[in-house]
């Protein structure tokens, strides 16, 4: 089966190594997703939160800057129509010669939602976002005004003249819960899921294809997970080291990192809770980041090699996952040093496998 590599797209050259207050730098993020094409990613993500700026106008910018690049846009349902939303991703996808793809962010966090006046409940945006999804899609396919009536929202005669040259574009859903996990079966095309043990991501993996062949879908599997490589083993584990070193001296030094508006409780325990297990995990999945920062910072990193590291993500792959959303500690020099050595032996591997 095919497997995409997937980059996160960010709006400034600030990391955690070396965060920064610039608001938008226009260059960079022309530079960055240039990188990311030329390394051999296959797709980008541009995230979404109350305060940080429009992925729509950013997919829309440096679409026109590649030519093969895809986009995962991150889009929150409840503050603009979803009819809308449809006819805004079906022009971007237009724009994009068929590139764009959206990724449903429900909210985690209750106190960064309401920073834009939603004050429903995570169980509440899990129900609208699994109806926000069917809006799409029925605005996507029809080919004549249509009307749709549902919980949250009511259309009548709602129609879009563009559509996306993909027909219907791809869905990525994430969540761990199990309303997640139920209502991503129903109707995701991508499960996005964060970094874990492979035993831990067998069994998560299993829990949702069990559920979506229910309803007799097959989604495919993303996960995201940070990577730190070097030349040697020895250069790798230096490399995380200074790593940990850097986040612990701006922690001490008082610098705000992490999450904008508190965070996501329940994938911070979730890390620590792995963090509890050792410093390393299965063969190169190290925690230390995590556990110096209590979670704030979603960092579980496989280090090692580029051989190594591309071993332990095909792991990964035997296991389900056919998405692999790496970044690293260093923004663009990281994007140029994977596509280096790592993508190609990822994609090398794969295709070996798939072979096999």
């Amino acid at each position: 089966m095919p497997c995409e590599i997937v980059g996160l797209h960010f709006y400034a050259d600030s990391s955690e190594l070396r965060p920064v207050d610039t608001v938008f730098d226009t260059q960079f993020a022309v530079d960055y997703a240039i990188a990311h094409e030329e390394a051999g990613f296959d797709r980008v993500l541009i995230g979404q939160t109350a305060t940080w700026p429009d992925g729509f106008a950013i997919a829309s910018h440096i679409a026109a800057v590649t030519s093969k690049l895809k986009f995962m846009v991150a889009h929150r349902p409840g503050f603009i129509a979803p009819t809308m939303a449809a006819r805004m991703f079906a022009t971007l996808d237009q724009l994009s010669g068929g590139r764009a793809g959206v990724h449903i962010i429900t909210g985690a966090n209750d106190k960064e939602l309401e920073c834009d006046g939603d004050f429903t409940s995570k169980e509440e945006r899990y129900h609208r976002s699994r109806e926000y999804i069917d809006v799409l899609r029925t605005i996507w396919e029809s080919h004549s005004p249509a009307d749709f009536k549902g919980d949250w929202y009511r259309f009548n005669q709602a129609f879009s003249k563009i559509k996306p040259v993909q027909a219907v574009l791809p869905v990525f859903w994430g969540g761990a819960s199990d309303l997640a996990v139920k209502l991503g079966a129903e109707c995701a095309d991508v499960y996005a899921i964060g970094p874990g043990t492979l035993e831990q991501t067998r069994a998560l993996i299993k829990k949702f294809k069990t559920r979506a062949a229910e309803f007799g879908r097959n989604p495919g599997i993303s996960m995201s997970v940070r990577i730190i490589v070097g030349d040697t083993t020895e250069e790798a584990w230096k490399k995380a080291e200074n790593v940990l070193e850097r986040v612990t001296q701006i922690q001490r030094d008082g610098t705000k990192i992490g999450r904008d508006k508190g965070k996501d409780d329940l994938a911070a325990s979730h890390l620590m809770a792995m963090a509890s297990q050792g410093e390393c995990l299965d063969t190169c999945l190290w925690t230390g980041v995590a556990k110096a920062t209590e979670g704030r910072l979603q960092a579980m990193a496989l280090v090692g090699t580029a051989e190594e590291v591309s071993d332990a993500l095909l792991e990964y792959y035997r296991a389900g996952v056919d998405r692999f959303l790496i970044n690293g500690f260093d923004t663009i020099q990281d994007v140029r040093l994977f596509g280096r050595d790592l993508i190609p032996m990822i994609k090398q591997k794969v295709s070996a496998e798939d072979a096999r």
